[in-house]
């Protein structure tokens, strides 16, 4: 007897692009405290649907004052994902999902998207802290 649960098709609740839903995937790319301009990651392909970022640090920024991590576009305003998370807190360390990244909305992406990041802090310079581990999760 074949199996009937494999010969439909698996909808990612109701995410599809226009290669069909085929799978989820995942970006990831260390951020460190001397990216102190927009610095490249890795490109989102064409169709990409983001649904998911996260910042994974393996320690806080010891800076004087604070100590931000933001991640946008090549030609975006630098913080179109992501702006000014807090890794000198206890958001520094850790994996977290930030309640603060604005996301696209599921329309998928018109080009491949370069996706940069910058880190920025102020007083003290920092001597230890991060890297921290972007991730964005898609479906495409």
């Amino acid at each position: 007897m074949a199996n009937r649960l494999t010969k439909g098709r698996a909808l990612f609740g109701s995410i599809r692009s226009a290669r069909g839903g085929k799978g989820q995937f995942a970006q990831v790319a260390a951020v460190t405290r001397t990216m102190t301009s927009a610095t490249a990651l890795f490109t989102l392909p064409m169709d990409a649907q983001i649904i998911s970022l996260e910042v994974i640090g393996a320690a806080v920024s010891n800076a004087g004052t604070t100590a931000t991590l933001s991640v946008g576009v090549v030609g975006g305003n630098g913080h179109d994902y992501l702006n000014a998370f807090d890794v000198k807190g206890a958001t520094g360390a850790g994996q977290q999902t930030p309640t603060a990244a604005t996301l696209p909305t599921a329309t998928p992406l018109a080009a491949d998207t370069a996706v940069t990041a910058t880190y920025a802090e102020t007083g003290t310079a920092s001597t230890a802290g991060g890297p921290w581990q972007c991730v964005i999760e898609y479906v495409v």
